[in-house]
């Protein structure tokens, strides 16, 4: 028993000391955007931030198809090789089929510009955006074999380090090209500058551990797991995104952009995750098949998330003052306060998926994945379409939880078809009860400013209380604390 809990506390040490590497890049970002906030509305207005959100629509849509799910396939298929020159095969085929295949879809971009403006759009918008926003996607599909081969090879601190300097000159671009008036060509033009100058940066990485080889076997190992992920992919974006297309429908484009602003601070969730996933799928592949592993990974789960759930608490009970922090000159952005808690609602329900469908790709059993975002984004679309024409924008985002729930619900079920683990659903309800009732005692709290923040702030401190309370800790956990708090008075 010693010797599990002490195998249990390592493999905890390095994952969480790989999320906090990975996670440094995401903070840096996520803090210096938020700082940015002011500049952007200031500069752009409701209207535009609505352009911004159906762009994103769009460049997230292009980024699957260009990528066809490569990166997933060469990451879970790099693990079955059984030789360096089986890996740097692998590495160098699947770097030329994504080149090859990204240039032929960017030069269908460029000649369907005009009908993808229109599309995601609408008339008399710049086709150059779509054009800009495609070339960022085209440029990324360069970078993804040597980032994955970082994770790979446990080297966080460069991955991250690598990532900050990227982010650094993406938003030291931004502030200089927005500042000067450009507006969104500035906002996309930073983008395009800064992912070329980062997968050049890259290629170094890639030379040294890819082949100059092409293997249509390997490949076609690749793709029998990177192919489902390209329809999981897009259902899932459409479960993002698609709210934004069908709001779009019903209300003015200023009320898109209010909601995406409020989509932005609720999302502040995916940090968490952000952080943690990276480090999650070396860790999943490298214990699974461990004695004792599937039990391992359940325990780890339930720490996961009450990480997430702590994110989820504090996003949701602080995110509507820090909105108004950070818009001070465009109040209209306010009106976005309600749509924060329940986006932040929406992505733990994420990240609850993110913890449990482990075993579809623990098994290779890719084919579930658009099953399971399949049935989200129908959800989402139907529920989009139900309730946005009677609740607005506050439709959109329950229509978000929904879909979510369903896709974490199915994705449990599949994934313990085919990869069972004993998930710790007793204390994965007490802390989610936990949370629940710490965010509707900040509620009680009203007002806005410092002393009514600073009040909702105290009551996050009932987390850990009402989930003490509540019986969450296991036995050997509470000796644990208490053997470390005696020692420390």
């Amino acid at each position: 028993m010693t010797g599990d809990r002490t195998s249990l506390l390592r493999h905890l040490g390095k994952l969480a000391s790989h999320s906090a590497v990975y996670g440094l890049a995401d903070v840096f970002t996520t803090v210096v955007n938020l700082l940015l906030i002011p500049l952007y509305t200031t500069y752009l207005g409701a209207t535009e931030y609505g352009h911004l959100a159906l762009l994103m629509l769009f460049s997230t849509a292009a980024k699957i198809l260009f990528r066809l799910g490569l990166d997933a396939g060469f990451f879970r298929v790099h693990y079955d090789m059984t030789s360096d020159s089986e890996r740097r095969t692998l590495a160098g085929t699947v770097a030329l089929f994504a080149a090859g295949a990204s240039t032929v879809l960017m030069g269908l971009v460029l000649v369907l510009r005009g009908p993808l403006t229109r599309a995601f759009l609408g008339a008399g918008i710049p086709e150059s955006w779509i054009v800009l926003a495609a070339s960022d996607v085209y440029l990324g599909t360069f970078a993804f074999v040597p980032l994955s081969l970082l994770r790979i090879q446990d080297r966080p601190q460069l991955f991250s380090a690598l990532s900050v300097v990227r982010h650094t000159v993406n938003i030291t671009l931004k502030v200089v090209l927005v500042s000067r008036g450009l507006g969104i060509s500035g906002i996309l033009w930073a983008d395009v500058a800064a992912t070329a100058a980062f997968a050049l940066v890259l290629l170094p990485i890639l030379v040294k551990n890819a082949a100059a080889a092409f293997s249509m076997p390997l490949l076609r190992d690749v793709l029998t797991f990177a192919l489902p992920k390209v329809p999981h992919g897009v259902m899932l974006q459409v479960l993002n995104l698609a709210d934004r297309k069908i709001l779009d429908l019903f209300v003015t484009r200023a009320e898109v952009g209010v909601y995406q602003m409020g989509y932005t601070f609720g999302g502040g969730v995916k940090f968490a995750m952000s952080a943690f996933e990276p480090a999650w799928g070396p860790f999943v592949y490298a214990r699974a098949r461990e004695e004792g592993g599937a039990s391992t990974l359940a325990r780890v789960a339930t720490y996961a998330f009450a990480a997430f759930a702590a994110a989820a608490l504090a996003v949701a009970a602080l995110g509507p003052d820090l909105l108004r922090l950070m818009t001070p000159r465009n109040p209209a952005f306010h009106a976005a306060a309600p749509i924060i808690p329940v986006i932040a609602l929406a992505y733990l329900l994420h990240g609850v998926f993110l913890l449990t469908s482990v075993g579809i790709g623990i098994a290779r059993q890719a084919r579930y994945y658009p099953m399971v975002t399949g049935a989200a984004a129908a959800t989402n679309v139907a529920a989009n379409f139900a309730l946005i024409p009677r609740f607005g924008a506050m439709g959109a985002a329950w229509a978000t939880v929904l879909a979510y729930a369903v896709m974490a619900g199915l994705g449990h079920v599949f994934s313990r078809r085919v990869f069972p683990i004993p998930f710790e659903g007793s204390r994965l309800l007490r802390i989610a009860a936990a949370a629940a009732g710490a965010y509707a005692l900040s509620t009680l709290v009203g007002g806005a400013g410092t002393a009514a923040a600073s009040a909702r702030a105290l009551t996050l401190i009932a987390f850990p209380v009402l989930a003490l309370a509540l019986g969450v800790l296991r036995t050997d956990e509470s000796q644990r604390l208490r053997r470390i708090f005696g020692a420390r008075v």
